[in-house]
């Protein structure tokens, strides 16, 4: 049961934060790269605080444990949902509200 009244907010909900990571091509006329991460920035819009996003490059130590073999890769937590694909608003967004219930 919810509390009422003067004792509804003394045990606030803990805010969920996920991390999207966008992993791109180091190379600068990546267009599916720079298209992916508009992308995720659009989808994150809809969740404000609940949302940061990670962007790194292909190549430097960060990326190495995520086994990138094609970008864009993009990441929700540290899983991998997409690698070398182009990505929706909508399906990012599914993707977030599938990280946030979790």
């Amino acid at each position: 049961m919810v509390p009422d009244g003067p004792t509804a907010n003394r045990f606030p909900r803990r805010k969920t934060v996920i991390t999207i990571t966008v992993i791109k091509s180091p190379k600068a006329e990546c267009k599916s790269c720079h298209e992916a991460h508009r992308v995720v920035e659009e989808a994150i819009a809809a969740f404000p605080n609940q949302v940061r996003i990670e962007v790194i490059i292909n190549g430097t130590p960060e990326s190495q444990s995520y086994g990138v073999f094609s970008t864009p890769l993009i990441a929700i937590n540290k899983n991998v949902y997409s690698m070398g694909k182009p990505v929706t608003v909508e399906r990012v967004s599914e993707w977030i509200r599938k990280e946030l219930k979790a």
